[in-house]
């Protein structure tokens, strides 16, 4: 990940998401389309900086919050507003299906 994406674990995700909005990058080292994603995202986590948080999620390390948020692939994305998941979207996409979600959570 690069310096705009914060990795998180089960001891501090829901301090981390509670306020504010987040996208959430849950993803597996080995799955090629969570790598393919992951560029995506960098992308996004650099254009937003000042906007929003990003946060990336090992499907290997903290299983327990994919279970939280009823995460059942990868790769998978979730935008959250103070908390709240707002939306969850599966598989890789184009950045701006990613964009248009964020745009309607900062309006």
């Amino acid at each position: 990940m690069n310096d705009y994406i914060i990795q998180i674990d089960s001891y501090d995700y829901e301090e981390r998401l509670e306020t504010g909005i987040s996208l959430v990058f849950f993803y597996e080292y080995t799955d090629s389309k969570s790598r393919a994603l992951k560029n995506v995202i960098e992308e996004i986590a650099e254009k937003y900086e000042d906007s929003i948080k990003v946060y990336a999620v090992d499907a290997e390390q903290s299983p327990d919050i994919f279970m939280h948020f009823g995460v059942e692939g990868t790769p998978c994305v979730v935008l959250i507003k103070d908390g709240s998941p707002m939306e969850q979207i599966e598989g890789a996409n184009l950045p701006e299906i990613y964009e248009e979600i964020i745009e309607e959570l900062l309006s």
